[in-house]
C-alpha cells in the first residue's frame, strides 16, 4: 500500500501522519517495532539502501510495517527515480509506505516519481493544500469546538482575516483564545486584543488608510512598523507588492465595473481576500495616479541602489504620492 499526504499546509499534513501513525501502532504496532520514519537521527539525506530496505523487509512478529518517508518524491529528478520506482512496486503487501511531502499539492502532482506511483494497485492520495475561505472558517470552528470552546460569528470571521492560512499559528491563537474566554464565547474584542495581526494584514491596514486619504493614521502606522523592527527595504518591497496589486485591480475595474474579488484573484494568482482588499484600496485611486506611483517606485529602486535615496526616505515619500493627487 502506497499513501500520499502532501501540499503546503504543513500543519494538517504533519497532524494527517500522526494520525496514521497512532492508528497503526493501536491496530498493527503497539510496540513499535514496526514503524520507521525517513530520514531518521540526524541524518538529512534518504539513502536509497536503508530507504528500500526498510520497504522490502517484512514485519517483525507483526503483520503490517510502517514506512514513512518525508520529502522524497518533491526531491527525486526523473534520472533517479527508475530505482526509486521498482523498489517501491515490488514492496510486499505487508509494508504500508507514507510519503510524507510539504510541497503545493498540484506541483507535486506533476512530479515524474508521483505519476509513475499513482498508478499502483493500492495506492491513497491525501492533498492539504492552504485553507481559505469558507474552508478555513469552517477548520477554525471546528477547532474552536474541540478545544471546548465557543466563538462568535463576528471573532470567528475577524480570526480567520487575521491570521489566514498559517495553521501553525491558528492553532496556538485558538489555544489562546479559549484559555482567555474560560468557557465564554470568545469575542471580536477578545481576538483584536489577543491575536497578533500579519504583517501582510498591517499592510492591508496600511493601505487603506492611504487609499482613503487619513494621513495621520498612514503616518501613525509606518512608525509603528518601525518602532516594531520592520526593515525600510522590506516595506518599501510591500509596498511596491501592493502598488502593483492596485494597478491590475484598477484596470479591471476600469474595463468592467462589475468586476469581483474571484476575477482577480484569478488573474493574479493570489488569494480572494487580498483581491477583495485590493478591489475596495483600487476605488480610492485612478489608474494615471497608480501609473505615476509605480513609475517614482521604479525611479526609488535604481537610486537605492546607486545611494541616492534612503530606504527610510523612499517609503515616506512612497506613502505622500499616493495620498496626493
Amino acid at each position: 500500500m502506497l499513501i500520499f499526504v502532501y501540499g503546503n499546509d504543513t500543519f494538517r499534513v504533519q497532524e494527517k501522519v500522526r494520525q496514521m501513525k497512532d492508528a497503526f501502532r493501536v491496530k498493527f504496532d503497539p510496540t513499535g517495532l514496526n514503524t520507521i520514519e525517513f530520514p531518521f537521527g540526524d541524518k538529512t539525506k534518504l539513502e536509497v539502501s536503508e530507504v528500500l530496505g526498510a520497504v522490502r523487509s517484512l514485519p517483525f512478529l507483526g503483520q503490517k510495517r510502517m514506512v514513512i518517508i518525508r520529502d522524497l518524491i518533491a526531491d527525486t529528478k526523473k534520472i533517479d527515480m527508475d530505482v526509486w520506482e521498482k523498489g517501491f512496486l515490488n514492496a510486499p503487501d505487508s509494508t504500508i509506505t507514507v510519503f510524507w511531502e510539504t510541497t503545493e499539492s498540484k506541483e507535486l502532482e506533476k512530479k515524474p516519481l508521483f505519476v509513475a506511483l499513482k498508478g499502483a494497485s493500492e495506492v491513497h492520495a491525501y492533498p492539504f493544500p492552504e485553507l481559505e475561505g469558507a474552508p478555513l472558517t469552517r477548520w477554525v470552528l471546528d477547532r474552536v469546538k474541540a478545544r471546548g470552546g465557543s466563538i462568535q460569528p463576528q471573532a470567528l470571521q475577524a480570526l480567520a482575516e487575521r491570521v489566514g492560512g498559517d495553521l501553525w499559528q491558528m492553532d496556538q491563537e485558538i489555544s489562546k483564545l479559549v484559555g482567555f474566554a474560560g468557557g465564554a464565547e470568545i469575542t471580536s474584542v477578545a481576538v483584536d486584543e489577543l491575536v497578533t495581526r500579519s504583517f501582510e494584514e498591517k499592510i492591508f491596514e496600511l493601505m487603506d488608510a492611504i487609499s482613503q486619504k487619513r494621513t495621520t493614521q498612514a503616518i501613525r502606522l509606518l512608525q509603528e512598523e518601525r518602532l516594531a523592527g520592520s526593515d525600510d527595504h522590506y516595506l518599501l518591497t510591500m509596498l511596491g507588492r501592493q502598488v502593483r496589486i492596485l494597478l491590475a485591480a484598477r484596470a479591471l475595474l476600469d474595463e468592467n465595473p462589475r468586476a469581483t474579488k474571484q476575477d482577480l484573484a484569478d488573474a493574479l494568482s493570489i488569494h480572494p481576500f487580498v483581491a477583495q482588499k485590493a478591489l475596495a484600496q483600487a476605488k480610492g485611486f485612478s489608474l494615471e495616479h497608480l501609473k505615476a506611483v509605480h513609475d517614482l517606485l521604479f525611479d526609488f529602486d535604481q537610486r537605492l541602489k546607486t545611494g541616492q535615496v534612503s530606504a527610510d526616505m523612499a517609503v515616506d515619500l512612497m506613502t505622500v504620492k499616493m495620498m496626493t493627487e
